[in-house]
């Protein structure tokens, strides 16, 4: 079985480090052992919920129908207009491969609209299986997906087993609180996100019990896809999507500093709650069931990491994005716009520097060898420019968010460095500035300034004209409101 050797005993010191080994950053997959379903292992349900159908959501529902014996699969939607989208191109989803321009679609969905709130009963989903033929007006035909027996709860709701998520950073905390009386221990959330910081917020204002929590798997994406239509996900790009436990820092807190560092001299119960291996993170059936579900897929490409293994090379896809995302946001320019600019290269090298000393003192990375040079600031550079590179004719996510009125996740990319620098005591100056000015940028955009009220100035249009009968004099025309916020001030 794969493990992180620095959960378990003190490393070199990366000064004291050989050359070959801060040369090598390789993260290993897990080996199949840890995954593998024993004989007696008995799983409540094979469905999987999936909530969140933007392009990422899109392309995992699509992947796993393509699956031999596939999983059934309820897609969840918070609007009932994304339900009247589905119904019109016949329940079934397209994925279009750009590279070969085939076109795949998939039916056999179930679904589940949210239909609101109600104060006694919690939120309310509308189930609506698909059938295995039209209905029409003759009897019901039967379902492709019959509910299982264990799958209903005594006040006739649909236990959620396996549930991957897919909705925006910020949409996270209201979307899972739709769905928290239909989850427990024996539950598995998959996120499939930008940023970090989420499941912190989860944890403090929706599943605050460490008891019934559901178990967490992270997952990292590098898939290019963007949406074509409402039901229909264009594959720009073949990419990997990286899986990991996330360890929950309630039940497996860090060791405190004062803790021997020998394993051989702990107690069993403090070597797993301090020091667990992978089989202690993978403990719960659903977890490993929905893991094995994910890895089968071909076209996903996914891969199950070691929790310290999942979190470095989320760092490392954080330390780029935290460049890429806000400045081509803020400059309205594609991706490598970024390469043709040696006044931008400053301004990512000066953010860079700040974001790699916050990820290197982070407490999760202690005692892990070359984190230094892993998430020096000449590395994070070299991988940011790889990326951007690689993506160049790209258009970021966040540039995406802005154009079309959307809320930007900075939040959980640059907001997140702040935050963890504020722990540490570091002022992360720049990020807290761009962090400002994405949320600046958006709150403009979204004001109108065609009405009075969105005048703070008085100013909407100055013209100028040139005189040609006047060489050098110019006209200005100034077709300002008065300006609602200034007074009037009265004679002396």
């Amino acid at each position: 079985m794969a493990q992180s050797p620095s959960w378990w005993s003190p490393s070199p010191t990366d000064e004291h480090a050989s050359a070959s080994q801060q040369a090598s950053f390789e993260s290993k997959p897990l080996d199949e052992d840890v995954l593998s379903e024993p004989e007696e292992e008995k799983l409540m349900t094979r469905r999987v919920h999936i909530l969140g159908l933007g392009s990422i959501g899109t392309l995992v529902a699509h992947s796993l129908r393509c699956l031999p014996n596939p999983p059934p699969i309820t897609l969840m939607m918070h609007k009932q207009e994304q339900y009247a989208e589905f119904r019109k191109v016949g329940r079934n989803i397209a994925l279009i491969d750009q590279k070969n321009n085939i076109n795949d679609e998939q039916i056999g969905y179930d679904v589940e609209v949210y239909e609101g709130h109600d104060p006694e009963t919690g939120p309310r989903w509308r189930f609506m299986p698909d059938f295995e033929t039209k209905p029409g007006k003759g009897p019901t035909p039967p379902v492709t997906n019959p509910l299982e027996t264990e799958e209903s709860l005594p006040n006739g709701k649909i236990f959620i087993y396996c549930l991957i998520v897919a909705v925006k950073g910020h949409a996270t905390v209201a979307a899972l609180r739709s769905v928290q009386d239909r989850v427990d221990s024996r539950t598995t959330i998959c996120f499939m996100q930008n940023g970090l910081g989420q499941i912190d917020e989860l944890n403090r204002e929706v599943f605050t019990d460490p008891a019934t929590r559901p178990t967490y798997i992270l997952g990292i994406v590098s898939h290019g896809v963007y949406m074509a239509d409402p039901c229909a996900v264009v594959h720009a790009g073949y990419g990997t999507i990286a899986l990991g436990v996330s360890r929950d820092k309630d039940r497996h807190p860090l060791p405190p500093r004062t803790l021997t560092r020998n394993i051989s001299d702990l107690t069993d119960d403090e070597r797993t709650k301090f020091y667990p291996s992978d089989k202690d993170l993978f403990s719960s059936v659903s977890s490993r069931y929905l893991l094995r579900t994910l890895t089968r897929s071909t076209v996903l490409a996914c891969a199950v990491f070691p929790y310290l293994d999942l979190l470095q090379l989320q760092l490392e896809k954080l330390a780029a994005n935290a460049v890429l995302n806000p400045l081509t946001a803020l400059l309205d320019v594609p991706n490598g716009a970024l390469l043709e600019s040696n006044e931008l290269s400053v301004v990512q090298r000066l953010l860079l520097a700040e974001v790699s000393l916050v990820i290197r003192g982070l407490p999760e990375l202690e005692g892990i060898p070359n984190v230094k040079m892993r998430f020096s600031a000449r590395r994070l550079e070299q991988l940011a420019m790889a990326v951007t590179r690689r993506t160049a004719q790209n258009s970021s996510s966040m540039r995406e968010d802005l154009r079309h009125g959307k809320k930007p996740e900075i939040d959980y990319i640059n907001g997140y460095i702040f935050k963890r620098g504020e722990e540490q005591g570091i002022k992360c100056a720049l990020n807290f500035m761009l962090m400002q000015l994405i949320k600046g940028k958006d709150g403009l955009q979204k004001r109108d300034y065609s009405m009075p009220h969105g005048l703070p100035y008085g100013t909407r249009q100055i013209e100028s004209q040139v005189n040609p009968n006047r060489p050098g004099v110019v006209t200005l025309s100034d077709k300002s409101s008065p300006n609602p916020l200034r007074t009037t001030a009265k004679p002396r």
